[in-house]
């Protein structure tokens, strides 16, 4: 029989994604997995939280660094202080006292009003009320690695052990191993991302304070600590500015690999937040546009699979992302384009588990194809201070797009082609290469001759969903007259091996 055949496949090769970056009061970044899943796939797939960004200041005038940002409520953050435009301090640092009482210097992050938010000398910003400061001539001193690891490691956390390294200092009850490749892959990331960012012309200045990670062996001693939803893995607190995190999974026992592949991913996810926040690139209390928030953390955050976990490098592809948008960027060469994807994750206000992958793929896409527009876009937002940003009371901030659009173009259309074709040509590593995968085949006539669709795919839901989309785009006879079949294979080698036959 005479036929024509299209594969449809990402260069024979595969994403698993992360999830979210989440707000409670102090807005953390975070990750949750979506255990259900596993039933269907053994190989995970990570659910979409909801982000909850800081409050838009009613009734305040806009910041006029940034076009169209809006003013932040203090409260947003979990300072009780007054809703005021921010404004620059008479005094660098001020005399107050930390949460202990005693006598300190703190340096001034942010006039509120006549009020002030503060940042002691271990990193943490807190609020003052203008009677609780005073001017001094001291200058502010950041508490050193041991001084920070003392006021932390005692009472219900005196089994805990420290180290430090140059630019961090890590507070852990975890098993020395896996202190050890978290403690590499962080600070191999802060030389990566810190070089990265100055050759993108951009402004970076060191660190005031050592970055602190706390690490729990168990999730029930993270939750302990402060309640997270379930699932939750790892988050960035901007108020205190650590990275908090479990080596515990809950997938280990079913696929040991991927689970600490995992979550040594989003270790990094959350590390290159709190890098971008200490180096003067995104400012604390600052909101930047959702979709370059995270797509710039999963930029610079991506990790290997396999027997050595490390970080690979800023801007190198990232598997797990490319892995999660494997049935969309299959399904777009069938769809065709329409801008939707670009245009409705530049605007949201929050983002599902597809968003945060999209958000990647625009990210690294403008990054590598379009830089000087990119970096550019990224000093504009680097301006936005502590308590500006980008917000809504809706769903979606129309002036994120507004930006986008004048910096990179308003035909969303032509770049989301673009970016599609790009993103299918770029080689990567399927984390469940080695994994049971599945073959989907549609037959169905043009004029009058037989065509065919096919796809592989990792369980057979995503098979069914593309089925649905080439269906979705055929006309009533054709859909009438098609045939379809699924063929399981037992790792991903062999299902491409049998399109490949298949085509011959």
């Amino acid at each position: 029989m005479n036929m024509s055949y299209k594969k449809c496949g990402l260069n024979g090769r595969t994403s698993l994604m992360h999830t979210p970056h989440t707000a409670v009061r102090f807005r953390p970044a975070v990750y949750r997995l979506n255990l259900a899943a596993i039933a269907a796939f053994i190989g995970l797939m990570f659910a979409g939280a909801s982000i909850v960004t800081g409050q838009e200041s009613a009734g305040a005038p806009a910041a006029e660094e940034v076009p169209g940002c809006k003013l932040l409520t203090p409260s947003s953050y979990g300072f009780d202080l007054e809703v005021a435009r921010p404004e620059a301090s008479p005094w660098e640092a001020v005399a107050t006292r930390d949460e202990s009482g005693e006598e300190t210097v703190a340096r001034v992050h942010v006039k509120v009003g006549d009020d002030y938010i503060v940042m002691l000398p271990n990193g943490q910003l807190v609020a003052r009320r203008a009677a609780d400061v005073a001017p001094t001539d001291q200058k502010f001193s950041p508490a050193s690695a041991e001084e920070i690891a003392a006021e932390i490691i005692r009472g219900p956390w005196a089994n805990f052990k420290y180290r430090k390294s140059k630019h961090y200092v890590f507070i852990y009850n975890t098993t020395e191993a896996f202190a050890d490749v978290t403690r590499t892959i962080l600070e191999s990331m802060f030389n990566g991302v810190e070089g990265h960012v100055k050759n993108m012309g951009i402004d970076v200045e060191s660190p005031s304070v050592p970055l602190v990670v706390l690490m729990f062996n168990r999730e029930a001693q993270f939750q302990a600590f402060r309640t997270m939803p379930p699932g939750v893995v790892a988050y960035y607190n901007m108020v205190s500015n650590h990275v908090v995190l479990h080596e515990e999974s809950r997938l280990a026992g079913a696929r040991p690999d991927l689970a600490r592949g995992q979550l040594l991913s989003t270790i990094a996810h959350e590390g290159a937040h709190q890098i971008l926040h200490n180096i003067g690139v995104q400012q604390r209390l600052s909101l930047w546009p959702m979709w370059l928030s995270e797509g710039i953390a999963e930029y610079f955050a991506p990790t290997s699979f396999g027997k050595r976990f490390r970080w690979k490098g800023a801007g190198v592809i990232n598997d797990l992302r490319m892995f999660e948008l494997e049935t969309y960027l299959q399904s777009k060469v069938i769809e065709g384009f329409n801008g939707d994807t670009i245009s409705k994750v530049v605007a949201a206000r929050q983002l599902n588990s597809t968003g945060y992958a999209t958000a990647w793929a625009i990210t690294h896409f403008l990054a590598k194809k379009r830089k000087r527009d990119f970096a550019d876009y990224v000093r504009l937002v680097s301006r936005l201070g502590p308590l500006q940003g980008m917000a809504s009371h809706g769903d979606s901030i129309p002036e994120n797009l507004e930006h986008f659009a004048s910096f990179f173009t308003d035909d969303v259309v032509e770049l989301e082609r673009e970016m599609v074709d790009y993103l299918t040509r770029q080689k990567y590593t399927s984390p469940v290469i080695d994994y049971i995968h599945y073959v989907g085949m549609v037959e169905f006539p043009v004029d009058g001759k037989p065509k065919r669709h096919a796809c592989f795919f990792h369980t057979r839901e995503k098979v069914e969903q593309w089925r649905e989309v080439v269906l979705s785009h055929l006309d009533r006879g054709q859909r009438d007259q098609a045939v379809w079949d699924i063929k399981q294979f037992p790792n991903r080698a062999d299902a491409s091996q049998f399109i490949r036959r298949f085509i011959n």
